[in-house]
């Protein structure tokens, strides 16, 4: 009868009892051959053996083993660790090309970075890796990594050269630290600046005018400095455009003007929209002789920013440019429109002139029926609306026109007479806006004879629910508050007689932008943080900070805030908004590289 089973390893064995049939042989060296044998042992003998022959798994080795950075003298390698429990990792160059050196590291089991300096520069080299077990180490993993060859700067411009600068201009060098700018003058007069890794723009100024200057650069790795690049560049001998102005500025006109420039063969006028405004008119340019100094731009598009740009002409050279900027104006509606009196079945209507309106639109109607429209030459600024109905409110528009576009829009409205009124009510006279505030108008009025009181009403510009409040007859001021910042609204003050309402008086007006915070900079910036600092906003509860996804409320004493755990080689956009009790402020922004320290 069998009684026990009985299995060897090697010098090892293990007892298993009669009605056993599986079990685990532990212990065992990874990656290693065994053979396996198993005799049935019974109460008086050893029965026959059976043998097998297996093979362990490997360890696991290091996955996503790479080149991170790629420096001159230096390889920055990352990986990523295997699952299970490591005791560290040994990161070694197998061979070396250079005679004498040798490398090999041990890192703790929580890395998965490193960096491997004083390499040669422009050599590749074979590194290697592996995961070290409670067991023994895993197989190696290798890569292959350059380190940088010092190269010289590429692409090195020196164009747009006035009197006394040069602008130089260059394509960036991988890996390098920074670059030297040096310019020498013909009479050997030598100087030269340092410049960060963030340059490939520099306007070298200081310059002597008609004189021809050698200019180099030089890319900088660490205490390493690049080839040289040179080339050559001559200052003008006659002066640049020194100011450019813009003047007599309506919705489609401009008087360009600027300061002769001895020399000048003629000038080159070019204007187009910036890039807000993209669309709305396109870029143009034109000639214009050298005895030219202003010129009238016609045509442009309303409400809208243009960049000028005015190039100087030496014969076929193109001198030195200035650039400005200036905003047409927007199609403007129609200001102090207002009725002057009426009657049971007519309306006198008056307004001030529009500088730049051809002709004007006054529209009429009452409840839902059509409007009627009559259109008025610019210089008619009064007009008076027959054939109306008794005792009922009509609604009156009027807007400028400007050739072909229509200005916006403003409306007032007025109830005619019943045809038993003794007659209209005094409109009220010289209403003015005393002062602006972030939420609030003040009004001043001159008192009307007769009147029992005052009616003011308000409503946003781009239209809302209109509010009104009724003055005693004694008032002659009033405050409008909680209004929106930063927004217009139109205001209508009307005398009242009894329940009777005269015609209203109509000024529009705008309220204050609501302060934002000044001074927002990211300073002492590391591979991983930043210090965002601000200057404090008078009147201001707290601030909202806010980068990425995430946003941070920020009592009213707060002026910096240090930004933690930040990834290395990536830009944020850091904003900030003052608050003011429920109300946000306007956004301040500031864009920030998170990369070595600050120097």
């Amino acid at each position: 009868m069998l009684s026990s089973f009985c299995c060897l390893l090697c010098m090892r064995q293990i007892d298993l009892k009669a009605d056993v049939s599986t079990t685990v042989v532990t212990e065992l060296n990874p990656k290693t051959d065994y053979s396996l044998i198993l005799y049935a042992i019974y109460p008086s003998r050893i029965g026959d053996s059976a043998t097998i022959t297996v093979q362990t798994t490997p360890l696991a080795q290091v996955s996503n083993f790479r080149v991170i950075e790629e420096g001159l003298f230096s390889l920055r390698l990352g990986w990523t660790p295997p699952l299970g429990k490591i005791n560290g990792f040994k990161i070694f160059i197998p061979r070396s090309n250079r005679p004498g050196f040798t490398y090999e590291h041990l890192l703790p089991g929580d890395t998965s970075s490193h960096v491997i300096d004083s390499l040669e520069e422009d050599k590749k080299y074979i590194i290697s890796i592996y995961a070290v077990y409670p067991q023994g180490p895993s197989e190696p993993v290798s890569i292959v990594g350059k380190t940088l060859k010092l190269v010289q700067v590429e692409k090195f411009l020196v164009q747009n050269a006035t009197t006394d600068t040069v602008q130089a201009r260059w394509a960036s060098v991988k890996g390098a630290t920074g670059y030297r700018l040096t310019w020498e003058s013909s009479d050997g007069h030598i100087e030269n600046i340092n410049l960060g890794d963030n340059f490939n723009f520099y306007m070298i100024q200081g310059l002597n005018a008609g004189t021809e200057y050698t200019i180099t650069i030089n890319p900088i790795f660490g205490d390493t400095e690049g080839p040289v690049t040179t080339t050559k560049a001559k200052t003008l001998e006659s002066s640049a455009v020194q100011t450019l102005k813009v003047s007599a500025v309506s919705t489609s006109a401009a008087v360009i003007s600027w300061n002769s420039v001895p020399g000048a063969t003629g000038y080159r006028l070019a204007w187009g929209p910036t890039q807000e405004f993209v669309g709305r008119d396109r870029p143009r340019q034109l000639a214009l002789n050298g005895s030219t100094t202003e010129y009238q731009l016609k045509n442009v598009a309303h409400d809208t920013e243009y960049v000028l740009s005015l190039y100087v002409l030496f014969g076929s050279v193109v001198g030195p440019g200035i650039s400005a900027t200036f905003r047409t104006s927007p199609l403007g509606y129609v200001s102090n429109f207002k009725v002057t009196s009426y009657t049971s079945t007519s309306i006198d209507v008056e307004w001030s002139p529009i500088v730049g309106a051809t002709e004007y639109k006054l529209s009429w109607n009452t409840g839902d029926s059509s409007p009627k429209s009559h259109y008025l030459d610019r210089s008619v600024l009064f007009h008076r609306i027959e054939d109306l109905n008794p005792q009922s409110t009509y609604t009156i528009t009027i807007c400028a026109v400007y050739g072909n576009s229509e200005g916006p829009e403003i409306s007032l409205s007025q109830l005619t007479a019943a045809v038993l009124d003794s007659g209209p009510i005094q409109a009220v006279r010289e209403v003015k806006v005393l002062d602006i505030g972030v939420n609030s108008f003040t009004l001043s009025w001159r008192k009307t004879p007769g009147a029992s009181g005052y009616k003011i009403s308000w409503i946003p510009f781009l239209g809302g629910d209109e509010k009104f409040h009724v003055v005693s007859a004694a008032s002659t001021t009033f405050t409008i508050r909680n209004l929106r910042e930063s927004s217009a609204y139109k205001i209508q003050v009307a005398s009242m007689m009894g329940n009777r309402e005269g015609s209203p008086v109509l000024v529009t007006a705008r309220t204050l932008d609501l302060p934002k915070v000044n001074g927002f900079a990211a300073l002492n910036t590391t591979d991983s943080s930043t210090l965002l600092n601000w200057t404090r906003v008078a009147g201001a509860s707290g601030y909202l900070l806010t980068w990425r996804h995430i946003s941070e409320t920020l009592g009213p004493g707060v002026t910096s805030y240090k930004i933690r755990d930040l990834l290395y080689g990536r830009t944020y956009i850091f904003t900030i908004r003052p608050l003011y009790g429920e109300v946000e402020g306007p956004i301040s922004t500031v864009y920030q590289k998170i990369c070595k320290t600050s120097r």
